[in-house]
């Protein structure tokens, strides 16, 4: 038994070994504070107008280095999530975006990018009524959250799916699943989030039955963002208290909700909204059996509803059938309904399907059209029983979680395993003498192999810290390891009392030579750029390549004058070298700034005094030194 769990042990380790240490937390070493800023906008969900999000997108995207993977992909992960998604095509757009994201950065384990494209894909989805193919794919999506072990993706991962499940109905696992995210948010102090999904878990116990309860959630949820002055989310969540006292019967009280709805999306010129809130007072007059009131709300939302708003059309469909009905216009009732049992089935919703079914019935029994009244009455019978059980099936699956049979079945299980595991253990210690020698001789070979390896990864990591400090064209120092050793003398020169020098050169008309004589040529100069300038500097100096042309030489323990007559000297070096071994006729010179440390507190001030200087040799004719 011993021998099998150090087999065990060190199995792990290696696997572990192999998949290398993993970052601990979201810390950045690059710093940026704006695009920090701006992403801190997003991450807070403050309303903003698609002309703001796409500015702020834009100068995000603007602010970011090359080499800063962290923000570079929380760039992707917000992009999804804030593009265009009004219309089925923008909706396609966005699946697209996260689809192309996804197989970029494909990788054999789950990755937090990874993770929210699969939400953001699966909420576009969604919107589409495409619900049945993106549960089981959302399942996985939530397994490769917990994988993560990142509290945040699992309550959106969570509180997505709890808020799918109770539009297709399935209200249990929805209110499971949303009460988890709910807990998550409250614990991770993200209020925004954890509004957002207190709405979706009020509007699932509505949905569920238990109006009373979603609105008194929906009161407090709005009387939260109206303290906060968040007009906008006080009015979405007023949609939802409208809907509760509709369940409850309580039409009056209900159809004011929906007109302060309906003139707050006016105020805001969206008509689409506007319209959708025209399609609820319709309903609600209906109720109230104010046919001419509901026939114009009805009118004006049919200037601004097509097919592709799926959910707003098929409502709207059912409504108007509703009203030809009562104004025993039935054959256009007929036509609007099969209009909305269409819609209802493209989306997927069981539950609009029954009243489609169920208000088709009544008009083919008012057409005494008895044939198709059966085949009506017959599908929401089969309907409603289908949607039957599964409410049994829910109730059976509470009543298991409620009387803990799964916790006890688990126990026995659990008990008889340990028995079995005792019997081996027995076993084994009656064989336990003659395994000694092997067990030792295993544990030496494991520890010599896991030796190896550690010494072959600290080898390793030394290679590639050493690649992402080195420039791959020309082999010199990369911008991040010039400045960090820039750093470094200019504290050593301010403890030592000694001078520091730094020379800021680059090639002349470079852009002409990139561009008559290619970039193959052009790569060719500065690979020779490097090799001349480091070739004439002593060990302890730093060359450095900081920009496409632009060089920096650092200069330990050299004052100014000595440093400007090494830049000469380096001039002239370039521009006497054979060119023509690159390329026929090609002559190339360079400009040179020089500048010496003084009382600068910050490698900054000096390298902008370098700058200055190099723009004064350049406008000084070129291949010259200036010095600052």
């Amino acid at each position: 038994m011993l021998a099998f769990k150090l087999f065990k042990f060190f199995g792990l380790l290696l696997f572990f070994l192999s998949l290398g240490a993993p970052s601990i937390g979201h810390a950045n070493p690059i710093k940026n504070n704006r695009a920090d800023e701006i992403y801190n906008r997003f991450d807070t969900a403050e309303f903003l107008s698609e002309e703001q999000l796409d500015r702020l997108l834009e100068e995000y995207k603007n602010s970011l280095a090359p080499d800063d993977v962290i923000r570079q992909r929380l760039h992707i992960r917000l992009t999804c999530w804030n593009l265009p998604s009004d219309t089925n095509e923008q909706l396609a757009h966005v699946i697209a975006y996260a689809d192309e994201y996804l197989r970029i950065y494909k990788e054999p384990t789950p990755s937090a990018l990874q993770v929210d494209l699969q939400l953001c894909k699966t909420w576009q989805l969604h919107m589409l009524g495409k619900n049945d193919e993106i549960l089981p794919e959302l399942n996985e999506v939530v397994k490769d959250a917990y994988l993560l072990e990142d509290p945040r993706l699992i309550a959106e991962a969570r509180g997505i799916r709890g808020s799918i499940l109770s539009y297709v109905g399935n209200f249990s696992a929805a209110l499971e699943d949303l009460i988890t995210a709910q807990d998550l948010y409250e614990t991770l102090n993200l209020p925004y989030s954890a509004n957002l999904n207190l709405s979706e878990l009020a509007n699932s116990y509505r949905r569920f039955g238990d109006a009373e309860t979603a609105l008194r959630y929906l009161r407090k949820l709005e009387q939260n963002y109206l303290d906060k002055q968040l007009i906008y989310d006080a009015n979405e969540t007023k949609t939802l208290i409208g809907f509760s006292l509709e369940s409850l019967g309580r039409y009056e009280e209900a159809l004011d909700a929906f007109r302060q709805i309906h003139q707050y999306w006016l105020k805001e010129n969206n008509l689409t909204a506007a319209a959708d809130s025209s399609i609820d007072i319709a309903n609600i007059l209906i109720s109230l059996n104010r046919l001419d009131d509901a026939q114009n709300a009805l009118r004006e939302a049919q200037k601004h509803v097509t097919p592709e708003n799926d959910t707003s059309y098929s409502h709207m469909n059912l409504n108007l059938a509703k009203l030809h009905y009562k104004l025993n216009d039935n054959e256009q009732a007929l036509q609007y309904i099969n209009k909305a049992q269409d819609a209802f089935n493209y989306s997927n919703n069981a539950r609009g399907l029954s009243l489609s079914l169920d208000l088709k019935r009544q008009i083919y029994q008012a057409l005494e059209k008895w044939p198709e009244a059966y085949i009506a009455l017959t599908e929401f019978v089969e309907n409603y029983l289908a949607l039957d059980k599964q409410i049994i099936s829910e109730r059976n699956a509470e009543m298991q979680v409620r009387f803990n049979t799964d916790k006890i079945q688990t126990e026995n299980d659990q008990l008889i395993q340990q028995e079995k595991v005792k019997e081996k253990q027995l076993h084994i210690m009656q064989r336990n003498d003659s395994l000694q020698i092997i067990i030792i001789i295993l544990v030496a070979i494991i520890l010599l192999i896991v030796s190896v390896y550690a010494y072959k990864q600290v080898m390793r990591k030394q290679v590639f810290r050493q690649l992402a400090l080195t420039d791959e064209l020309t082999n010199l120092s990369n911008r991040r390891d010039t400045y960090a050793h820039g750093e470094e003398c200019l504290k050593a020169a301010k403890k030592n009392n000694q001078p520091f020098s730094i020379i800021s050169f680059d090639a002349d008309h470079f852009k002409l030579v990139n561009d008559s004589l290619g970039h193959e040529i052009g790569d060719k100069v500065l690979i020779q750029l490097a090799s001349i300038s480091k070739s004439m500097m002593r060990e302890t100096d730093t060359v450095g390549r900081v920009g496409g042309e632009e060089f920096l030489i650092l200069l330990p323990n050299i004052d100014k004058d000595k440093a400007i007559e090494i830049a000469q000297r380096l001039i002239d070096t370039i521009a006497q070298y054979d060119w023509s071994i690159i390329s026929a006729n090609l002559h190339q010179t360079v400009s040179a700034g020089v500048v010496s440390y003084t009382d600068e507190n910050e490698l900054s001030p000096l390298m902008l005094k370098a700058d200055k200087a190099l723009y004064s040799a350049k406008a000084a004719g070129r291949n010259c030194v200036r010095v600052e």
